[in-house]
This record gives C-alpha cells, sequence and structure tokens, in this order.
C-alpha cells in the first residue's frame, strides 16, 4: 500500500481505493463564496474524478470503464462497462456516473477500479502514461481545483 500526504490523505491500497479528504479546503472556500458547501463538495470530487477517469490510459477501454465510484463503501468486483474513447476524454457513462454517483458535504465519496492490473497502470506499467499520472497527478491537483472554482466565483 502507498500513501502520499502533504496536507490531505491518498491511499492506494488493493483493488486501487482512492479516499481523498479535502474537507478543509472546500469548507473555507464554501464560507468565503456563500455557496452551499455540498454543492461544492460534488463540484471538486468531480472534476478531480473526472481528472483521472481521462488520463486512464485506453488499449481496450476495460479499464478506464471500470472506474465505479460509490458513497459510504468502495465497489467491490468489476463492471463489464467499457469506455474506449481516448487518453484525456471521457465517454458519456463514465461522465454521467462521475458527476451523477457522488455524495455531498459529510459523506465518503470513493473512486474505485477492482481490475487486477490498475495498480500496474497507475506505477507506470503504460507506454501512454508516466507513472503515477492516473490517480497520484489528480489528487496533486485537489488544491488548484479548490483555488479555481473560488475564482470563478470572484472569491
Amino acid at each position: 500500500m502507498a500513501a502520499c500526504a502533504h496536507q490531505r490523505r491518498l491511499v492506494l491500497a488493493p483493488g486501487a481505493v482512492c479516499a481523498v479528504s479535502f474537507s478543509a479546503d472546500i469548507a473555507a472556500f464554501a464560507q468565503k463564496a456563500g455557496t452551499s458547501l455540498d454543492e461544492t463538495v460534488r463540484s471538486v470530487t468531480a472534476e478531480l474524478f473526472i481528472g483521472i477517469v481521462t488520463s486512464t490510459p485506453v488499449d481496450t477501454g476495460r479499464a478506464k470503464g471500470n472506474w465505479q465510484v460509490t458513497v459510504g463503501l468502495p465497489a467491490s468486483g468489476e463492471t463489464e462497462r467499457q469506455d474506449d474513447t481516448p487518453r484525456g476524454s471521457i465517454g458519456a457513462e463514465m461522465a454521467a456516473t462521475c458527476n451523477n454517483d457522488i455524495g455531498g458535504a459529510g459523506s465518503v465519496t470513493y473512486l474505485t477500479n477492482n481490475l487486477p492490473y490498475i495498480i500496474p497502470l497507475e506505477e507506470g506499467h503504460s507506454d501512454q502514461a508516466a507513472p503515477g499520472a492516473m490517480v497520484r497527478g489528480n489528487f496533486e491537483r485537489v488544491t488548484s481545483i479548490v483555488e479555481n472554482a473560488a475564482r470563478r466565483n470572484r472569491v
């Protein structure tokens, strides 16, 4: 299990469970912006998850299509869904999953991929992406995502 801790928590474990905690950044932004904390959490979470999905290398589309969004508990098992859109883009079904299946403030939302080769892909076992390009690279953008949301709302 690898962990990356700056002021947030990222845990990659077998099954590539990505549980993130950036509620302090979101709460500060929402208070300043006067927007709904729930709406802000959903927006930032969706942007993070879409970033991870669009960064997933594509061969057959199985790895990209197997990202699952759940609230409360990580997903178990694999899906038959495929997203063979090129790296850097996202199919309509995956976009809907990343935008609609997320929880709001006070809930834990998981982005899980249970394919046996997802961790090797994250570690760079594809010539399409550098090591850490999917999860770690996007997780490093959380502060930037929140700051951009603040600028959009003139905070």
